[in-house]
């Protein structure tokens, strides 16, 4: 099979990361790379591939099946716009926008253009979320009834050397970070339906807020917590428990808790805990432990096949753009509730209005 031309626009960190996945796999072959900044020729030298500062330029030159948009979260509209416009399919970094206006600007790109746009909240194609969806979605743990999360870790002071990341709308962990998890709560439990949300931005003193306390309703009656902070020395995030990415220092720690009738689980250890008895379900009786055995794999590999599958045809997104547009409803929704000190109800039909 020949190979998928793929093309990275945005050479920052996950930029780099997405080009040296395309460059190792054998399903796609890089064709070339797009940066605003001119120092970043040396990176493509390194790819051995033909750098541009323009996406227009890459395309016009190298004629990309494929474009993956790894740019700051305030460029991924116009570039999925000119994506569409040149009939190339795209892979958006989490957000797909930074604002909801310009996330349906992209639905409405992809839908007239007829390009697939496949929106990179990568933890979908972990093997760990999706046997947690399976648990949770075929009832193995009863009815859900609740879930608990803890998000917390300590980020290096140079990591705010870049504006945006410090800055209104992009900037901040609910858009940088919780957006990721709050898309894997609506895919492993549902659609959440209202957010209630309390910011503090005290530790750092940003414009951008360094924790939260966030509180969940789902629309099939699941309650929802998460305990959030960038600012913390702490265990219990995805990234150190999982060990997915090799920046983190692991731990064996479980940041997930989901809560059922007939059992729970705690993520990521996979520790399914039931009553030894079925007929005899209440406190005084005892719990049993079972780890549910899941066999280690890199999202960002299985998301850039997913992605070459999606470019042939030969599958539709897992995440299109109106899913990442609903994920990022939910995300604007904890900040305005965070603002106003209110609930903040969430449109069900958010991603339809475009």
């Amino acid at each position: 099979m020949i190979p998928v031309r793929l093309a990275v626009t945005g050479l920052g960190w996950i930029g780099r990361t997405h080009a040296q996945r395309i460059l190792e796999h054998s399903d796609c072959t890089l064709v070339g790379v797009c940066d605003a900044d001119p120092q970043q020729a040396a990176t493509a030298d390194q790819f051995g591939v033909p750098f541009h500062r323009d996406i227009e330029e890459l395309l016009a030159c190298e004629q990309p099946e494929g474009m993956v948009i790894a740019t700051p979260n305030g460029l991924h509209c116009t570039m999925a716009e000119t994506c569409a416009r040149h009939s190339v399919h795209a892979l958006i970094e989490k957000p797909i926008a930074d604002t909801l206006d310009d996330a349906r600007r992209v639905v409405r790109a992809s839908d007239d253009s007829g390009i697939h746009v496949l929106v990179g909240h990568h933890r979908r194609h972990s093997p760990f979320i999706r046997e947690a969806r399976s648990i949770v979605r075929d009832g193995q743990l009863g009815r859900l009834v609740g879930v608990s999360m803890l998000w917390a870790l300590t980020k290096p002071t140079d990591y705010f050397d870049l504006a945006w990341r410090c800055q209104r709308p992009g900037g901040g962990p609910t858009f940088i970070n919780l957006i990721h998890e709050l898309d894997s709560l609506r895919f492993i439990c549902g659609e959440i339906r209202q957010v209630y949300a309390a910011a503090s931005s005290a530790v750092r003193q940003l414009e951008v807020e360094d924790s939260l306390s966030i509180t969940l309703s789902f629309a099939n009656g699941t309650l929802g917590s998460i305990l959030a902070s960038d600012a913390t020395a702490s265990p219990w995030s995805y990234e150190t428990t999982t060990g997915e990415n090799p920046h983190y220092f692991r731990t064996e720690e479980n940041c997930y808790h989901f809560l059922g009738t007939a059992g729970s689980l705690a993520f990521p250890g996979m520790q399914i805990w039931q009553y030894r008895d079925a007929d005899k379900s209440s406190w005084q009786h005892p719990l049993q432990s079972t780890a549910r055995e899941v066999k280690e794999g890199d999202p960002l590999r299985f998301q850039l096949e997913h992605f070459c599958r999606v470019v042939r045809g030969a599958e539709t997104p897992l995440v299109d753009a109106r899913d990442g547009l609903q994920s990022l409803a939910v995300a604007e929704a904890v900040l305005e509730s965070a603002s106003r000190g209110v609930p903040v109800d969430i449109d069900p039909v958010a991603a339809e209005t475009c």
